[in-house]
């Protein structure tokens, strides 16, 4: 797929079917995590945890109901890979970082036609979670900051026309 192409397909998918995302493809995502770029090459404050184990994906969804008081909460939506992506630093370094990693994922995902979903909120929660720290093996000093629900999508996923934001403005300066 073109790069624009990627660009334009890009979607967050909410709907997924129960098929394993193969080997390759996790891969895949893990190397576009490592080519992203990082505030002052700190790339040892980073730590990806790539999960394809239902037990403790259905343990995320249980995080969320906990959380939310929805026992219909899913924030994986069926998603058959999670890849958490977790850092030893805090603040805006560390977000701005981790969103690298992150964006780079959801491109690749998308070029390899894969569904995924920027999963950030139920992180928050889970990185107070003790039992989610140890099961998700989370470095001591980590912290979960956000992650990417990674399957098929049961709907094909069409290139957009136009973008979705249509109300950020932009000035030009020549």
């Amino acid at each position: 797929m073109q790069f624009t192409d990627v660009l334009k397909t890009r979607v967050s998918t909410r709907s997924f079917d129960s098929r394993p995302v193969p080997d390759g493809a996790v891969q895949g995502l893990v190397e576009a995590a490592l080519y992203a770029p990082v505030g002052m090459h700190r790339f040892e404050t980073l730590h990806l945890t790539v999960v394809k184990n239902p037990y403790l994906l259905e343990y995320v969804r249980s995080i969320a109901v906990r959380a939310s008081g929805d026992e219909a909460a899913d924030p994986l939506h069926g998603a058959t890979l999670l890849v958490v992506v977790s850092s030893s630093e805090r603040g805006e370094t560390a977000a701005m970082n981790v969103a690298c990693l992150v964006e780079n994922m959801l491109l690749r995902a998308t070029d390899l036609g894969l569904g995924n979903l920027y999963v950030r909120g139920v992180i928050d929660a889970a990185a107070k979670d003790a039992d989610f720290l140890s099961l998700f093996r989370i470095p001591e000093g980590f912290t979960s900051m956000a992650s990417v629900a990674v399957g098929y999508p049961l709907a094909p996923v069409a290139p957009r026309e136009t973008p979705k934001n249509n109300v950020t403005k932009v000035d030009r300066i020549d």
